[in-house]
């Protein structure tokens, strides 16, 4: 993937019902393993060991869980809005309700990818979370991250 290339988020999740931040990895879980045909518990158990390294939480409301996960042939982008923010441990420590989780197969399997980068200075910018924060449908968020990216 190329900085030119669209941003492809290949799952949306509009107004997730979540109460903790491992409510939001599980669910993020469940949805990923269904897509890869994979199980969730192993997806959840590699973002959570992730997150136990610090804190994704970047700033502005925003988390960008990630982890690599043995086994995978591609990477997989999943896009959740809250229905409520949760409390994340973030930069700035204010609770989290926009989220962008990345999963990879291992680095060694795998390119390195500038998706990360990419997909933080999209989200630092403020007119891109006031859309999404907005968005009414799955294809709206998708043409955000691919028209912005």
């Amino acid at each position: 993937m190329s900085d030119d290339d669209p941003l492809d988020v290949e799952v949306v999740l509009l107004d997730l019902a979540a109460r903790t931040k491992a409510d939001v990895l599980q669910r993020l879980a469940e949805r990923a393993g269904a897509v890869l045909g994979r199980a969730a518990a192993d997806i959840s158990r590699a973002l959570a060991d992730r997150e136990r390294l610090g804190s994704t939480g970047v700033g502005c409301e925003v988390a960008l869980p990630h982890a690599d996960v043995p086994g995978l042939d591609r990477s997989l982008t999943l896009f959740a809005r809250l229905a409520r923010p949760v409390e994340w441990d973030a930069i700035d420590d204010r609770p989290v309700g926009l989220i962008v989780a990345v999963l990879s197969p291992p680095l060694a399997e795998r390119a390195p990818s500038t998706l990360l980068a990419r997909l933080a200075r999209l989200l630092r910018r403020a007119d891109v979370r006031d859309r999404l924060a907005a968005s009414s449908s799955d294809d709206e968020v998708r043409r955000i991250f691919a028209d912005a990216g």
